[in-house]
């Protein structure tokens, strides 16, 4: 479990390097300097390894945790017993603001995919913050509407498309995403089928036959070339 630790914790030690860390966080863009220093004073970096978990389902999280580098994944397991991905974040996202609002019990989990540098707040410090700087407030509420969408617009397509117009649209929005046609997996192909509400044997169909179509070109576990982006959307 992520137990935050003081200022001395690996990959930040310094004041100066803090307060870099709390300026490139999207939400604290609208800080000056003096609030940006405020903020650091109070931040508890660490290093966490690679499959850490930070909390699990059950757990009371008492922090707002912001990723500097590295990759989240944030899942729940099913009534079925089986893993469904809820999203993936990467450097400048947060998560447990839940907790922000009022203490609950968090009803998912969370791992590191990669080795990240995680920056925690207590939430009585970021409500604090909440109330004291309105654009905090602005741009983590802008933040969780858009999360709040591309959660509806997940369960609307695990719902309502078929397999094929799912790996299509996950494909055409990591293109749209990172402006690109050549694009990596960023989590596994077993985690893509997760999120999409499929099973991983489905997922490697539904490519193959992208790929006998010529719209896309596999490389390796992770590299596709996306070759036909018109011809997907149009799945």
């Amino acid at each position: 479990m992520d137990h935050p630790r003081g200022h001395t914790e690996p990959g930040a030690e310094a004041d100066g390097e803090l307060e870099s860390l709390v300026a490139r966080v999207p939400i604290f863009s609208g800080l000056d300097h003096g609030q940006i220093r405020e903020i650091a004073a109070r931040v508890q970096p660490r290093i966490v390894p690679r499959n850490e978990q930070l909390y699990g389902a059950g757990d009371v999280n008492p922090y707002l945790r912001i990723i500097h580098t590295g990759t989240v994944k944030v899942y729940r397991i099913t009534e079925s017993g089986h893993e469904q991905v809820l999203r993936v974040l990467g450097a400048g996202d947060f998560l447990g603001e839940k907790a922000l609002i009022s203490p609950s019990v968090s009803d998912h989990f969370a791992v590191t995919l990669t080795e990240a540098e995680i920056c925690s707040l207590e939430h009585a410090d970021i409500r604090d913050y909440l109330l004291r700087y309105p654009s905090v407030a602005l741009t983590m509420l802008e933040t969780l509407s858009a999360r709040l969408g591309s959660t509806e617009e997940q369960v609307s397509a695990i719902a309502g498309e078929d397999a094929a117009s799912r790996v299509a649209t996950y494909l055409v929005g990591l293109a749209e995403e990172l402006k690109r046609n050549s694009v990596a997996l960023p989590i596994t192909k077993k985690d893509v089928a997760s999120f999409l509400g499929l099973t991983p044997e489905t997922l490697s169909r539904r490519l193959a036959g992208f790929e006998d179509n010529g719209w896309i070109h596999q490389q390796g576990n992770r590299r596709i070339d996306i070759l036909d982006l018109e011809a997907l959307r149009l799945v």
